[in-house]
């Protein structure tokens, strides 16, 4: 299976974890907010596993970073996602080495930016 099927895949193993545990319905910023220390916490496992771990449990935490993201994702409201997708996609797709650089701390950053901040 090719990576973007197992990414979609992903998805479709996150929202079948969902229904089975009823994290379903609409969402509340409480909810919202109870899911902030989740996502920091596999990030913080991933950050560990990047600092001292082999490439498999890299790739295992970063997974788990984007299980969980995924699974903040579907509990919004399905039309602001669809739409927030639409404009990150076209937002990255325009971004050239004309108009973008990579900093040195490897971000991908406008050189409008890079020009104010050098004058």
């Amino acid at each position: 299976m090719s990576l973007p099927h197992l990414i979609t895949a992903l998805a479709g193993s996150v929202d079948s974890f969902h229904k089975r545990f009823e994290i379903v319905g609409s969402v509340t910023r409480a909810e919202l907010l109870t899911r902030i220390p989740i996502q920091s916490e596999e990030v913080e496992e991933l950050n560990k596993a990047i600092l001292g771990e082999s490439d498999s449990h890299v790739a295992q935490e970063a997974v788990d970073v984007l299980y969980v993201a995924i699974g903040t994702v579907l509990r919004l409201d399905p039309q602001v996602i669809e739409e927030a997708i639409r404009q990150v996609i076209a937002k990255n797709d325009a971004k050239t080495t004309l108009t973008h650089y990579r900093n040195q701390a490897g971000k991908v950053v406008s050189q409008t930016i890079s020009n104010q901040t050098n004058t």
